[in-house]
């Protein structure tokens, strides 16, 4: 929370009556998971992230461009597991555009328990073409946006690239009653995460660490949460698998070199303190 400026204050007041009497910093992180859980992870509301009088960091919800494409990498493990059919089947029915085989999948996806109501970390795509028109796009796409739960043990993992725009996004939302339903994320919006660094205040959106080390400001990937979005066949257009682990570098080469990035772009070299 350091260097978190995008928290408001009424937030910050429940996130610290959820976590009070907390006496080690384990007990601290275990209890903000409980938060999240609690007040993120809903399955049928609106989480802490969009709700207005927690002030979340509106992106101008109401005055973006509603043609912009967003893209997302979800992870197919869940959803293909309850489905009981491999990744092969679906690729067949994606490719053949047999939409009752996919609606069939997506209706198993899309409910609450599996999806809930969390919100959505996702990028704009004309960001990341360069990821997305190669080969290996979900792995350049894993380390992009900085998805470093992508690169463990557990590989190979099967996923799919989303794609909607933000007119989906808006009508969905209103369905929910959400006044707010793009929002800058912070710390809070997800569980405690080594890889997430939050942004200046005086940035537009958030900044996506890579899980590579950046060069210069122009590299960074703005990044941003949405409410939730029931898929449809269309917004699938890409699957595939993320079979190699991300090249390796230590975290705080990652996060040193993110931070001077931010603080360049921002024009804040005030902002937050290198890793000893």
């Amino acid at each position: 929370m350091d260097f978190e400026e995008r928290v408001s204050a009424a937030r910050l007041a429940a996130f610290e009556a959820e976590v009070r009497g907390a006496e080690t910093a384990n007990d601290l992180r275990e209890r903000h998971v409980d938060y999240f859980e609690t007040f993120v992870t809903v399955t049928d509301d609106l989480p802490h992230s969009f709700l207005p009088e927690f002030e979340p960091a509106d992106l101008g919800s109401g005055s973006l461009d509603e043609h912009q494409a967003i893209v997302r990498v979800e992870s197919l493990v869940r959803p293909l597991g309850k489905w009981g059919q491999p990744l092969d089947d679906l690729k067949r029915a994606f490719d053949a555009k047999d939409e009752p085989v996919l609606r069939g999948f997506l209706d198993i996806w899309n409910t609450s328990n599996i999806r809930d109501h969390r919100p959505a970390f996702a990028a704009w795509r004309d960001q990341v073409l360069d990821e997305i028109a190669a080969p290996n796009w979900p792995e350049r796409l894993r380390d992009r946006m900085g998805l470093a739960h992508y690169s463990d043990k557990r590989l190979p993992i099967p996923v799919a690239l989303m794609q909607y725009t933000v007119r989906e996004v808006k009508a969905e939302a209103a369905d929910l009653g959400a006044a707010i339903m793009f929002a800058a994320p912070t710390v809070l919006d997800s569980v405690p995460w080594e890889y997430f660094f939050p942004a200046p205040a005086t940035l537009p959106y958030g900044r996506a660490m890579a899980l590579m080390p950046v060069d210069d400001e122009k590299q960074l990937l703005a990044e941003m949460l949405h409410t939730r979005l029931t898929y449809l066949p269309h917004h699938i257009v890409g699957l595939g698998t993320i079979a190699a682990p991300s090249a390796p570098h230590c975290l705080k080469e990652l996060r040193n070199r993110h931070l001077l990035a931010v603080q360049v772009a921002s024009g804040r070299g005030d902002f937050g303190e290198e890793m000893p």
